[in-house]
């Protein structure tokens, strides 16, 4: 029996009350549609950190578009990880006569985004700087998530593109006067402008994530780069919907993003008749949820807020519902969880949020030039995508639920989840080396316990490509394999002893560049 070790180099017909009712329509597959042309960028990530097949590699037919088209109906988006587009209807001959078309297998209405208020704000007082850098009134929120530290080991999230879903961004204010923004695009209007009327809500989530303005606020991600998506429309004759979203996360996909943040769930229909049944939040029913898998089998995290609604039940919307989504709830600078902050479990009775950090009195741009505190999981959300950025820029071969696992294994209540707080509050500072001064740090094994062939191991930057050894011991000492180099990224485990991989904790030994490095994992043999 092999076991392999993979080092991760461093290196979503009722009543008809208003003209406009869009529908998904999903279509059969056409074996004539041609392979989609990934960007480099894209097609890397793919590669590295994608699943073997993922959804998604062909766009939607031609031939049916033309076809819908031809037919009179108005196209609002597509989706090729649907295999699906979203068109208006404005009467149920329209839906009945859509039905119908041979190419057609299921339509199903488009959700509506929870558009709840911001909870109330109760300001806390905000800690000052603290560090090598001037945090300014951000302090708190960065601090709760040991981000400090790891800003001074040296990571700021370069490398990484992220891309922030949101009601529009004004990039005017100087906390993005050093922002990489790569592109942006608006998915309401469709212009290449993404700043919208109703920005406002962008200006604090992006800032959170990525601004900078030394002495008021740091955002953990500062250095990397940007795809910014106005995906919601917030006029009061408007509504916001899902194929938006959808639509940007295609977008994003395209261009090799890396980490989507997003703080927006999708639940409600215009007729209560088509809402989902509280069956639906088992992360997999929701067209929203289903293309948040999609996106992780293509190797993209997806950071969702767990929503405002409190402490009911049950409460976590679509797409933060799916079990590839990292879902973030909100507490105070203590760490107390928020009396807004949205609980699970879901339907299938999964543990949700996934994690919590401060959205409670976060510190945040606002306007043009001036700076406030905010309440709701809007703005935890934007801290965990910022931290696992700088997570990806340590180890960029980690992928999607690997880091989720490591999220949850290194929450405060790693051992003890519920579902107010999830795994707790994340200190990841433990996984990261220091840049500048290249001090060791142990090496780290997911998943923890290990039931499959192939276990993945992170060493610390510079050293994973320069391994001259690597051996395990059993609890006795004994050793029972060593690591033999079988590619670049892989190595296969020779057994010293033929009984060696029974149920047991292994413990691990890594020679690189003159150090050791060591770790442990449970192997739970199959």
């Amino acid at each position: 029996m092999n076991l392999k070790l993979v080092i991760c180099l461093l290196l979503s017909v009722s009543s008809f009350a208003q003209a406009d009712h869009p529908q998904w329509v999903f279509f059969e597959i056409d074996p004539q549609a041609p392979h989609l042309e990934l960007s480099p960028r894209a097609a890397q990530r793919l590669e590295t950190r994608g699943s073997a097949d993922p959804r998604g590699n062909q766009p939607v037919s031609a031939v049916y578009l033309a076809a819908l088209r031809d037919a009179g109906f108005k196209i609002r988006q597509r989706s090729r990880f649907l295999n699906a587009v979203s068109v208006e209807i404005e009467n149920p001959e329209d839906l009945e006569s859509l039905k119908r078309m041979p190419f057609v297998k299921s339509t199903q209405p488009v959700s509506r985004r929870q558009n709840r208020m911001l909870p109330p704000l109760d300001s806390e007082p905000q800690l000052s700087k603290i560090s090598d850098q001037n945090y300014g009134p951000s302090y708190s929120q960065n601090q709760l998530l040991t981000i400090p530290t790891i800003h001074n080991y040296g990571y700021d999230g370069s490398g990484i593109m992220v891309a922030v879903f949101d009601t529009g961004f004004d990039t005017q204010h100087p906390v993005f006067d050093h922002l990489n923004i790569i592109a942006q695009y608006d998915f309401v209007d469709h212009e290449t402008d993404a700043t919208g009327p109703g920005h406002e809500h962008g200006i604090n989530t992006l800032s959170v994530l990525g601004g900078y303005v030394s002495g008021e606020l740091i955002g953990p991600a500062y250095g990397a780069s940007f795809l910014l998506a106005r995906t919601e429309d917030v006029a009061s004759e408007s509504r916001a919907e899902e194929d938006n979203w959808v639509a940007a996360l295609e977008w994003a996909d395209s261009l090799g993003v890396d980490i989507v943040s997003s703080s927006l769930n999708y639940w409600d229909f215009d007729n209560d008749a088509d809402d989902y049944p509280a069956s639906a939040l088992d992360g997999e029913t929701a067209i929203i949820s289903q293309a948040a898998n999609i996106a992780a089998e293509r190797g993209i995290l997806v950071v969702n807020s767990a929503g405002n609604e409190g402490a009911s039940a049950s409460s976590i919307w679509p797409p933060a519902d799916s079990r590839h989504v990292l879902t973030v709830g909100a507490t105070d600078s203590q760490g107390e969880i928020a009396s807004f902050s949205g609980r699970g479990p879901t339907y299938d009775n999964r543990t949700k949020p996934n994690i919590v950090a401060m959205g409670q009195s976060v510190y945040m741009a606002t306007g043009r030039s001036a700076f406030r505190q905010g309440n709701g999981t809007s703005f935890s959300t934007p801290q965990i995508a910022g931290l696992a950025a700088l997570l990806l820029q340590a180890n960029p071969g980690l992928v999607p639920d690997s880091i989720i696992s490591i999220f949850q294994q290194h929450g405060s209540l790693g051992d003890f989840p519920n579902n107010d707080y999830g795994y707790g509050i994340p200190d990841l500072s433990g996984l990261f080396t220091d840049l500048k001064s290249r001090s060791s740090r142990d090496c780290l094994f997911y998943p923890n316990p290990a039931t499959y062939s192939e276990i993945k191991m992170v060493l610390p930057d510079p050293v994973a490509s320069n391994i001259s050894s690597c051996r395990l011991f059993d609890v006795r000492g004994r050793e029972i394999a060593t690591l033999i180099p079988n590619s670049e990224s892989a190595y296969i485990l020779s057994l010293v002893f033929p009984e060696a991989l029974a149920s047991q904790l292994i413990i691990v030994s890594v020679e690189a560049e003159g150090k050791i490095y060591s770790g442990k994992f449970v192997f739970l043999r199959s």
